[in-house]
């Protein structure tokens, strides 16, 4: 009698225990589902119109257009100079004199004649300096234009091209922006550095740029008006093809949507194909969707 009553006691806790593992397998399976049909928050931003811009960034040093050092024909010593440095003056005019007198012996002053016609922007003596054939004696520099010399790495020389736009900034004046064009690019690479060097001309009228000056320089390589722009984020990648797509809204679900991208500048990207403009893009979520996902818009 007492094994009869073991055995059934046996055989409830058995139905018992198999009871709750079939109950919480249905709690579970419930849940999955419920989370299977939950919707996933996400914001969108509609597609808009923009003007973008490929820039490359280099470094230079700013130089009269025209600029060139002046030396004496004649050896001796500094007797003055005729002109002050910032004055202008014209080709062929005096700037300074050197006394060629020797010992025992008489000589008139040499003259030293500025062979173009610019701005004095350094006298280099002292009165009474020695002066040999290669004392420099002066600067002269035309400046109502002035250039920007600097070196383009190797790998980005096959992106710019002479007539480029240009913007140009100096320390001196933070807030302004001066344009020019790129005007000269060498064909060759110096084995050396791995660069080519180029030049690039603004104009000067008032001289605010003087030679000397440490130049920061944007290069316009590419522009595109009025693009089909999204923000950088809303862009993703197929894993395996690389190829772009983004996430739209359609009937309250994701759908991939292929796009072809451009320039991509300041966090905004350029879509070339596969959106219009007034189309809603998935900005935020989009990471954690597949194609045909429900979705809860919770900001536009």
């Amino acid at each position: 009698m007492r094994k009869k009553v073991i055995w059934i006691v046996v055989i409830v806790l058995i139905i018992g225990i198999g009871f709750r593992v079939m109950t919480r397998k249905e709690n579970v399976d419930r849940k999955m589902k419920d989370v299977g049909e939950s919707l996933i928050p996400v914001a969108m931003q509609e597609v808009k119109s923009g003007d973008l811009e490929l820039i490359l960034s280099f470094v230079g040093d700013i130089k009269g257009e025209d600029q060139v050092t002046v030396y004496s024909e004649a050896t001796g010593r500094l007797s003055r100079y005729l002109v002050e440095e910032g004055s202008w003056v014209k080709k062929d005019q005096v700037i300074a004199l050197v006394d060629r007198a020797v010992t025992g012996m008489e000589f008139e002053e040499a003259k030293v004649k500025s062979p173009l016609s610019g701005t004095v922007g350094r006298l280099y003596l002292d009165k009474g300096s020695t002066i040999g054939l290669e004392t420099p004696v002066a600067l002269i520099a035309r400046m109502d234009r002035v250039k920007v010399e600097f070196s383009i790495p190797e790998k980005d020389i096959v992106k710019v091209s002479k007539g480029q736009q240009a913007r140009v900034r100096v320390d001196a004046y933070p807030d302004r922006t001066f344009n020019g064009k790129l005007t000269r690019l060498s064909p060759v690479v110096d084995p050396i550095t791995r660069s080519a060097y180029a030049e690039i001309t603004l104009p000067n009228p008032h001289h605010s740029l003087k030679p000397g000056m440490f130049a920061e320089i944007d290069i316009v390589v590419v522009s595109s008006k009025g693009a089909v722009v999204v923000p950088k984020d809303a862009i993703l990648e197929e894993p395996n093809s690389g190829s772009s797509f983004v996430f739209v809204v359609a009937g309250g679900s994701a759908m991939k949507k292929v796009v072809e991208t451009g320039i991509s500048q300041q966090g905004l990207v350029e879509v070339k194909s596969g959106l219009t403009f007034g189309e809603k893009v998935i900005i935020t979520g989009q990471h954690y969707l597949k194609d045909g996902d429900r979705v809860e818009v919770v900001q536009e």
